[in-house]
């Protein structure tokens, strides 16, 4: 019977093994994925020709669904591995519209001892087992002529002992780099960056970028690891920075890249696991589903990534991370559909959103995070500067929808945090105290669940804790202006108006558009008594939104220079704008305020807490509403509320 012959590969400083399957520099093991080491092998065997790219899908992935777009990011890679060698840029040519040319010199050593003959000079491989080649070439026709080896007996003792011991060197070597790998390049912290849509069609990008948000949310569930949520993570859609830049920019060991194809019903995605710092390669692989079985997909990748990293998970981590069912294709979709336009926080998008999610519900009514989704825009619709109805109108939508998605799904972390939101708003600070804690505890890194948490935090005036969650929130998502203008934002209840005004300006550089960052800073400047510096950071504000509430505080902050004129025309028209939109009373009141009208302030105050505002949560620490806090009447607001101290 006849065995393969096997091979050793030299060129420039490497070496392959095809034995052993490894890739040697320099004597040194190099790390490769089994895919971009069987491209490396094809490549090396035919050195000097092209190889078409069909032909090169064939051999490395036989009897499987694969598309060009795979091979270009295998090549790439291992472009990326060649190029720590010198000139390693130049081992592989491609070959327009047709494959790929390996164009180093590749000498090719027989493992049963065989002599050395060059691939390129020979433009042929060795006939295998005991036989060797005698090759020549003559007007580029290649003539081959077979003779028997006949090596003495103790020679061939002596080759096979030499190869024992490479293979034992090899193995031992390989044993030896994978712990140094482990312990070299410790990782806690990682950035999941856009997976690159290579269907071509645009309009997929959305499913692309759900797909990155999916595998950032499974990693997000292990404690121990530092996930940089997807908003910061979409800063890099096709950037062309190098990956040790963005780790920098971003505080992470690692970076997760790769792409995805949707082609009908079928799902491939390409990650691979990079030491950011060196470039290393830690791990690939690639994965194909059908679109029922994405959820699981997810779980799988994420699983493999937390084992690669060797990250510490608790028992309840890995049970959270073996969850996974099948969903309905349509109802998928909708989902990320719903999520792309829930992360724009317009008006317009939330209502877009909503559209998305009902659809999805509509096709499969037991997919809570649907549900999850739908509560979180009812949320948004009822708050300052995105909604135009009445915290009254849609808290209840907000209330049903989370409590339908946590009695499909009891650990959904942002269905918990949905809710706990409506229990902070309602004044249920227990029940929201609670809702927020299992949020966080189901998802340690939801940078979401954490600025919601700071929120209710600072209700009660636990200020250096809600200042601490609001830092985490901008640790989990630094590039998010959300998350920056929120650390400012909890900064001025806290009454560190300095820290809050460089907050808020750092967050202007990242944005220069930004109105609620504006906002905030006039409110602090204000509270400095700086009102020129107020007046023109809150006219600024002004022009990029229409929101009730920053009308009101540039009104509030011409009163307090002394310019009543012009805050009571912005009163008059706020007065008017009643008629076409929602204005939360406590707008109303924060303007009376100002004028130094207490009576009519606490008119106001009282339809806010009639219609539970969500302004009222915070009357324990907002300092625009010092001037009433000797009054009685003040500190029986608080003490309906449950912030009597």
């Amino acid at each position: 019977m006849s065995l393969e012959t096997k091979h050793f590969y030299e060129f420039g400083p490497f070496r392959i093994d095809s034995a052993e399957r490894v890739l040697l520099q320099d004597g040194k093991l190099v790390h490769l994925t089994g895919k971009t080491f069987d491209v490396l092998l094809a490549l090396a065997e035919r050195s000097g020709h092209i190889v078409e790219r069909d032909e090169l899908i064939e051999k490395v992935w036989p009897d499987c669904f694969v598309e060009e777009g795979n091979l270009t990011v295998t090549i790439s890679m291992l472009r990326k591995v060649l190029e720590a060698g010198e000139n390693g840029n130049l081992y592989i040519e491609t070959v327009p519209r047709r494959g790929y040319r390996f164009t180093a010199e590749v000498r090719d050593i027989p493992i049963n001892g065989a002599k050395q003959t060059p691939l390129k000079e020979a433009g042929s491989r060795v006939v295998a087992d005991d036989k060797e080649s005698a090759l020549t070439t003559d007007g580029g026709e290649v003539k081959g002529q077979e003779r028997k080896l006949k090596a003495p007996a103790g020679q061939r003792k002596t080759v096979l002992l030499v190869v024992a011991v490479l293979v034992i060197a090899t193995l031992a070597g390989l044993l030896l780099f994978r712990r140094g790998e482990r312990t070299g390049a410790e990782i806690k912290s990682l950035a999941v960056l856009p997976l690159r849509n290579l269907s071509g069609d645009l309009e997929q990008d959305y499913f692309a970028e759900g797909m990155t948000e999916a595998l950032i949310n499974h990693l997000a569930k292990i404690g121990a690891l530092r996930v940089i949520s997807r908003t910061s993570a979409m800063h890099y859609k096709g950037t062309t920075k190098q990956l040790p830049e963005i780790a920098r920019e971003l505080k992470v060991d690692a970076i997760v890249e790769g792409s995805v194809l949707r082609s009908g019903d079928r799902v491939r995605i390409v990650v691979r696991l990079i030491h950011a710092p060196t470039e290393q390669h830690l791990w690939a692989s690639s994965y194909e589903r059908d679109l029922r079985d994405v959820l699981d997909l997810q779980r799988e990748m994420a699983q493999t990534i937390a084992q690669e990293i060797q990250i510490k998970v608790t028992p309840a981590e890995q049970v959270r991370l073996a969850r996974a069912r099948r969903v309905n294709r349509k109802a998928y979709l909708d989902y990320l559909m719903g999520r792309h336009y829930w992360n724009k926080r317009t008006q317009e998008s939330l209502n877009k959103a909503v559209e998305h999610f009902q659809s999805a519900i509509e096709e499969d009514p037991t997919y809570a995070p649907a549900y999850a989704g739908l509560s979180e825009c009812y949320g948004l619709m009822g708050t300052v500067g995105i909604g135009r109805k009445s915290p009254r109108e849609t808290r209840p939508l907000a209330v049903a929808a989370a409590r339908k998605a946590l009695e499909i799904d009891g650990e959904l972390a942002e269905a918990h945090a949905a809710l706990a939101t409506m229990h902070h708003y309602e004044w249920e600070w227990v029940e929201a105290e609670r809702g927020f804690q299992r949020a966080l505890e189901l998802n340690p890194g939801y940078p979401h669940g954490h600025l919601l948490y700071s929120d209710y935090l600072v209700s009660l005036g636990r200020l250096e804790q809600a200042v601490a969650e609001a830092r985490r929130a901008e640790e989990l998502d630094p590039l998010s202006v959300n998350m920056k203008w929120h650390v400012g934002y909890i900064l001025n209840f806290a009454r560190r108006h300095d820290e809050a005004i460089q907050q808020l300006q750092n967050t202007l550089e990242l944005d220069p558009n930004y109105a609620w960052a504006y906002w905030i800073l006039g409110s602090s400047y204000i509270h400095k008594s700086m009102f020129a510096e107020a007046i023109a950071s809150l006219e600024k504000a002004a022009m990029l939104s229409k929101s009730p509430s920053i009308v009101a505080s540039l009104a509030s902050a011409y009163a307090r220079s002394g310019n009543a004129v012009q805050a009571r025309k912005l009163l008059r028209e706020l007065m008017d704008l009643q008629k076409q939109r929602y204005v939360s009373p406590a707008a109303i009141a924060q303007l009376y305020i100002g004028l130094g009208e207490k009576d009519r302030a606490f008119e106001w105050l009282e339809k806010a807490y009639q219609e539970r505002s969500n302004f009222m949560a915070y009357l324990g620490v907002e300092p625009l509403v010092d001037p009433l806090r000797s009054d009685p009447r003040f500190q029986d607001l608080l003490r309906r509320i449950g912030l009597e101290k």
